[in-house]
């Protein structure tokens, strides 16, 4: 491996390129003097007689806001009921730009304002210029005698009219340029005007051309849904399909009544055969009868009153007569005929359901037989329904047809005879008369000339005198010293030992002293190396003191950031803490950024007296592993470097994994000798964890502090 101490390039070197006597280029624009100061001056006299003579240009500008100018009375029923108006896209805006330039509204303002009368607007009407009768013969200049009038005129009124689409908005602004201030304004206000004019001119034309076509459709089809509907009542009265209440034929009606009277006496035959068996059961049974209609019997009742006075008077004798008392037997013999009497009354009411059950089921046998003879006449109506309800949708949709064309013809109708529909634009800005010239701008055009002409001159004197090759010299014996060495170079480095060479003390090497020029050389060897990650990611830890390492950490970072690197330190020691005790006492850090106590740019503080950025360990106690490595892995994303100060090799290998896995390379800060089995167990440890190089570094506390 390529140590620090390899060659690095010194300093910038000899110069090799010609360097420019600025002194000599001087001297020569002084020669050329007049060379320079005559053209500058003709260029400034020529500009002022220019823009002296040169008929001043005004121009004027209306403004048009493209809009829908419908309101709630104006605009068609349909587009009341349909919503939201239209949106008013860039398409449209520039489509409204073009009907501005269009020849229709060019003819219609040159007639209004008579433009074919004015010199400036025909050149025809202009006096005699030989300087363009020779461009014309020789055929460098178009002859207007070649055109129309009206050719010339509308030649002239596009050249001096401009319209264009203000940025981001839907307004329109006309420009008009013109001679004659006052005809500037009054164009670009005609111009809008015509345009509005010309808007509102269609939307007549195509509502007058609407109305007379709906009036024509509607007649048609207003005889059509007359002899529709006519085919329908006709149809209907040979058929005899005539219709009731709820727009349902007679048919229908009648299955209906006829169907609901079979359910009421099918519902009466079960429920008279029902109760029947049940008394019935009863009595043949000899079960007390508990029936609604034996109850509710006004016979049975008075019967099942007198049994009740019979028992009294049996349970008051049997109290103090014997059982073969004669009125005993008496009050016995009348309970008995009383019971007799009741099922006989009870025999009758079953007889009477029964019979009314009879009477139901002859009723449903009518209605059925009515029934059957129904859906005979409407099986026979049925294709008949089938050819009205033809004739029906034919006529309804041609009324709906009707009714709807009814109803744009009396808003096209309606719309006619508005004196003036809107236009889907207004003019919210009319032009003015301007006193001020657009044409030409005289200070500004003066002083480009001139200034233009006298660079020109400049450039020319300056480049024959290159060509001349009087101003410039080899910068040959103007770098008298040797190259100025570069800062890394002029210090020894001495040799590293790193990974996957050697151990140091079998080469017989010493471990480096970490003095500034070995840390200065660790830089360089450093930025030299193979970075794949984007991110130099270096782990600095000690064997015994972490406060050296920390030293150290911030030695190196500084001379990292020192070389143009964006260099970020990461302090890892929580026990020593001397990375985080520079930026200040309990500033935010690593712990706080893990318990949520402090965001991700408010953990990074800058250093004093370096370009790099510092990472404090925090207030929080330990953050977690997940969380470091988390930090770092971020920090990668946005540093060229990161430096971690770990402190003291940790005891645990988990911990010391960790440490392992968010750095790419590692310092070791031993205290000890070459043969310490502890440097060389440091050494191993970080070899094995995939890190490279590994540099051994001897320092002490004191030292590092004071560095």
């Amino acid at each position: 491996m390529g140590g620090a101490g390899d060659t690095v390039p010194a300093g910038r070197g000899r110069a090799s390129l010609i360097d420019l006597d600025l002194a000599g280029l001087a001297r020569a624009v002084w020669a050329a003097r007049l060379w320079i100061a005559v053209p500058t001056l003709v260029a400034l006299g020529g500009s002022f007689a220019a823009v002296t003579l040169k008929t001043p240009t005004y121009r004027s500008e209306a403004r048009i806001l493209v809009e829908n100018g419908e309101s709630a009375f104006t605009r068609p029923e349909s587009d009341r009921s349909g919503g939201e108006r239209a949106a008013i896209d860039q398409e449209t805006v520039l489509s409204q730009v073009q009907l501005i330039l269009s020849r229709d509204v060019a003819k219609a303002v040159a007639q209004k304002l008579d433009l074919a009368r004015k010199p400036e607007f025909d050149p025809a009407l202009r006096s005699f210029n030989p300087v363009r009768q020779v461009l014309i013969f020789l055929g460098l200049a178009e002859n207007p005698m070649r055109m129309t009038a009206e050719e010339r005129v509308l030649r002239s009124y596009f050249e001096k009219l401009t319209a264009f689409q203000v940025d981001k908005s839907r307004i329109i602004s006309i420009q008009f340029d013109s001679h004659d201030p006052a005809l500037a304004a009054e164009a670009a206000n005609m111009v809008a005007a015509q345009f509005i004019e010309a808007q509102q001119a269609n939307k007549r034309s195509q509502t007058r051309n609407a109305s007379q076509w709906l009036s024509g459709e509607v007649d048609g089809l207003r005889r059509k849904v007359e002899e529709a509907e006519g085919r329908v009542e006709s149809f209907r009265a040979r058929a005899n399909l005539f219709v009731g209440s709820n727009n349902t034929s007679l048919t229908a009606q009648q299955l209906a009544e006829v169907n609901s009277q079979i359910a009421a006496a099918r519902a009466q035959q079960s429920d008279a055969q029902t109760r029947a068996r049940l008394l019935r059961d009863f009595l043949r049974t000899g079960r007390p009868i508990e029936s609604g209609e034996i109850l509710n019997s006004e016979i049975i009742r008075r019967l099942n009153e007198q049994r009740a006075a019979v028992l009294a008077q049996l349970a008051e004798q049997s109290s103090t007569l014997g059982p073969r008392h004669p009125r005993i037997a008496e009050l016995q013999a009348q309970r008995v005929n009383l019971d007799g009497q009741i099922r006989t009354e009870a025999e009758k009411l079953v007889r009477v359901l029964e019979n009314d059950a009879r009477f139901a089921g002859a009723r449903v046998e009518a209605l059925q037989q009515n029934l059957d003879q129904v859906k005979r006449q409407a099986g026979e109506a049925s294709e008949q329904e089938v050819q009205l309800r033809v004739l029906e949708r034919e006529a309804k949709s041609l009324r709906d047809q009707l009714e709807t064309l009814l109803a744009r013809y009396r808003d096209a109708s309606a719309r006619d005879t508005l004196a003036a529909l809107p236009a889907d634009a207004r003019v919210i800005s009319r032009a003015l008369v301007s006193n001020v010239p657009a044409f030409p701008k005289k200070l500004p055009t003066i002083l480009v000339v001139t200034l233009g002409t006298m660079l020109l001159a400049i450039t020319v004197v300056v480049t024959l005198a290159l060509l001349a090759g009087a101003p410039v010299n080899a910068a040959e014996g103007s770098d008298t010293g040797p190259a100025a060495p570069d800062r890394l170079q002029a210090v020894e480095a001495p040799p590293l030992a790193a990974a996957g060479e050697p151990f140091m003390d079998e080469v017989g090497q010493p471990p480096v002293p970490a003095t500034p020029d070995s840390i200065a050389a660790l830089a360089h060897m450093l930025e030299a190396g193979p970075d794949d990650a984007g991110c130099r990611r270096t782990l600095v830890i000690a064997t015994r003191d972490g406060l050296a390492a920390s030293g150290v950490a911030l030695a190196l970072g500084r001379e990292l950031a020192a070389g143009g690197r964006r260099v970020v330190l990461v302090d890892l020691d929580e026990e020593n803490a001397f990375l985080s005790l520079m930026v200040g006492q309990g500033a935010a850090g690593l712990s706080d950024f893990a318990a949520g106590a402090a965001g991700f740019g408010d953990i990074i503080h800058t250093d004093a007296q370096s370009a790099c950025h510092v990472v404090p360990a925090g207030n929080l106690g330990a953050p977690g592993a997940d969380m470091t490595a988390f930090a770092v892995e971020a920090l990668s994303r946005s540093y060229e470097a990161v430096v971690l100060s770990a402190g003291v090799i940790p005891a645990e290998a988990e911990t010391f994994d960790a440490m392992g896995a968010m750095a790419g390379d590692a310092v070791v800060v031993a205290e000890g000798e070459a043969t310490d089995p502890e440097v060389r167990a440091a050494h191993d440890r970080l070899v094995g964890a995939g890190l490279k190089p590994v540099v051994v570094m001897l320092a002490t506390a004191d030292e590092m502090v004071a560095a």
